[in-house]
């Protein structure tokens, strides 16, 4: 029943977006219309020249209205007419695309979009709404156009400052222009399909330079300081020879194939090329639902670990991110921009743990979150610490501890501010909350037992 209400809530509001005028035309002419009812019933002098004359003025201005408005109107219209028209016979370019200078420096996501071939109304508006994610709009929005298009141009370009609550891949499904007047009295929708899609970048914040030594020898090009064990040969074993040690005969081998051979010991390399950083998002707990672990917990995580791996590039190291999950196929050469979407892009899942993730063997830093399953942690840093950096992130910090005063504010002083304002009063009573700080202590507590902790 309840789904059933929400679709038909959803009908009613996208059929709301095709309203050919405005709530400004509404109280425009209600205001008008009471205006002349006032006005014209004025019974001061009746039967006198100046109410003849003052009904003549009433006239001309009222005529004067009409005629402004339906040339606005008219200029609407033509415009309309004319999109339709080449959507029809020639077809409409639609392009969208992220601007990530923009997105950087406003510290927001900046989306380019342009429009041809679509005429302007007089003095009116081109406005927008886009369809993402199959069910949601973003508000109707005008586009910051480039200061040097030409006052009668067939094409619209320019930027817009999107609000995306969510550090993640977005689909844009379709398009709806609106037509305005200069009034803003009458709207006109069109819809346009426009298949695109587009991922949010995690910034990046500043990190201390983290105590880290490659471990994973592919050219022996950067000499390390302290040695690091490195497996010998990509298949461990070979046939025994005279001056081979017979304790590290493989005794199962030879019962089962009579050959003689001998496990290759690991090698003390001096040398090391490569930083192999893996990131967890596996969810020791059940999280789907929850606005807070999917959305701010998730956001603060991937920016940490964006920043992570900007730390370490940025000392010189050569570093391979290895995704613990599968990652579409993104149309581009440059490591770094294949790793920020594929940080973007990440979901909290339950399908690989720790155990199943982590190459030990290669493995020079572990990102874990306050998700991650203490017990795994536990066997991976008692048998791998001294080879392995694990980083901690504790989500709850990307939250303020909701206190008394908080909710006294919002119940009788203050409205609601954000979405993180919401995600802090979900969050202080959720089920999951008590569960994930204790984890959170038993995971300090474990870092802080067997290395020298490093919490983000």
């Amino acid at each position: 029943m309840n789904m059933k209400l929400l679709l038909t809530k959803d009908k009613i509001r996208q059929a709301g977006f095709y309203i050919p005028f405005t709530v400004y035309f509404v109280v425009f002419a209600a205001a008008a219309s009471f205006g002349w009812n006032l006005l014209n019933n004025n019974e001061i002098q009746p039967d006198s020249s100046f109410a003849d004359i003052f009904s003549l003025l009433l006239k001309v201005a009222l005529w004067f209205t009409v005629a402004i408005i339906f040339i606005a109107f008219l200029s609407v219209l033509v415009s309309l007419l004319h999109f339709i028209y080449n959507k029809r016979k020639k077809g409409i370019s639609f392009q969208i695309s992220t601007d990530l200078t923009e997105s950087e420096l406003h510290e927001k996501q900046t989306v380019r979009l342009a429009i041809s071939p679509v005429l302007k109304p007089l003095f009116g508006f081109i406005k927008l709404r886009l369809l993402y994610d199959q069910s949601h709009f973003s508000s109707k929005f005008s586009l910051l156009e480039n200061s040097k298009r030409r006052f009668f141009s067939t094409s619209i370009e320019g930027t817009y400052h999107w609000p995306l609550p969510q550090i993640k891949e977005y689909h844009v499904e379709n398009a709806i222009l609106y037509f305005e007047d200069v009034f803003q009295f009458f709207s006109f929708a069109v819809s346009l399909p426009a298949k695109s899609r587009f991922f949010t970048h995690p910034t990046a914040k500043n990190v201390k330079d983290l105590s880290i030594s490659p471990r994973k020898t592919e050219e022996t090009n950067t000499r390390i300081e302290q040695l690091r064990k490195v497996e010998g040969e990509f298949l461990n074993y070979k046939n025994f020879e005279n001056n081979d040690d017979v304790r590290r005969i493989v005794w199962k081998i030879y019962a089962k194939n009579k050959e003689l051979v001998v496990r290759i010991p690991e090698i003390m390399d001096p040398y090391a090329s490569h930083i192999y950083l893996y990131t967890s998002f596996f969810s020791h707990f059940n999280v789907g639902g929850n606005g807070a672990v999917e959305v701010p917990f998730l956001n603060y995580f991937k920016v940490v670990t964006w920043s992570v791996y900007q730390n370490l590039v940025k000392r010189g190291f050569e570093v391979r991110y290895i995704p613990d999950q599968e990652v579409s196929k993104n149309n581009t050469a440059d490591e770094q921009q294949w790793v920020k979407y594929s940080i973007s892009t990440s979901k909290w899942h339950q399908a690989k743990d720790l155990k199943t993730y982590v190459k030990t063997s290669d493995a020079s830093v572990v990102i874990i979150s306050s998700l991650s399953n203490t017990g795994e942690v536990r066997d991976l840093i008692e048998n791998h610490g001294k080879d392995i950096t694990f980083i901690f992130i504790r989500l709850t910090d990307s939250l303020k501890n909701q206190n008394i005063i908080d909710w006294v504010q919002w119940l009788f002083v203050q409205n609601q501010k954000d979405d993180i304002d919401v995600y802090k009063r979900a969050w202080s009573v959720s089920p999951l909350r008590l569960k994930i700080k204790d984890n959170e202590k038993q995971l300090t507590e474990l870092l802080e037992k067997y290395q020298e902790a490093v919490k983000l």
